[in-house]
């Protein structure tokens, strides 16, 4: 399937913070993508989307390993110098990684409702880099520049490129 069809000459697409997703209203019709954190609180959503998506991952752009040699934790992965917290140096076990099934749930999603929506709401914990690494990678498929995103966010890289990976895979970018 290309995108063209299944998309509006430009897709509109909102990234938000979880608060800011929290306060958020809208009369267009739209969907949203929920990202936050493995095990925290449901995000409140009140603009009352025709769908959303929730996905649970960490704000990981690399996937790291223990390092024997960590200076930070001695290959533990918990830091001696911030009180035990996790060794943001190495990779606790513990860490939910954005993977290629994460990127398919979302591209199948927007093309359910691309049609039928005048606008994609993506709301993260702060708004900057996991929905912006979405973002990103929506842009880019539906309207063919993602460089608003680059140039007014920190995309998470491992979120967008997989996501590219995907819909390259999946026919999404034949156009390119």
């Amino acid at each position: 399937m290309k995108v063209k069809d299944v998309r509006k000459e430009i897709m509109k697409i909102k990234v938000l913070s979880r608060q800011s997703m929290e306060e958020f209203k809208s009369d267009e019709n739209h969907i949203v993508i929920s990202i936050s954190d493995p095990n925290s609180e449901k995000v409140k959503i009140i603009s009352k989307p025709i769908d959303i998506l929730s996905l649970q991952f960490h704000d990981m752009d690399k996937i790291l390993v223990k390092r024997k040699n960590c200076k930070i934790c001695d290959g533990t992965g918990k830091s001696k110098i911030f009180n035990n917290e996790r060794c943001y140096n190495c990779i606790d076990m513990d860490i939910t990684f954005f993977n290629e099934l994460n990127a398919e749930k979302i591209l199948d999603f927007v093309s359910t409702y691309a049609l039928d929506i005048d606008l994609i709401v993506i709301h993260c914990e702060a708004g900057i880099s996991r929905s912006a690494g979405v973002a990103g990678a929506l842009a880019l498929i539906y309207n063919k520049e993602d460089q608003y995103y680059f140039d007014n966010y920190l995309p998470n890289m491992l979120v967008y490129r997989k996501i590219i990976k995907v819909a390259l895979n999946k026919g999404f970018l034949n156009d390119y």
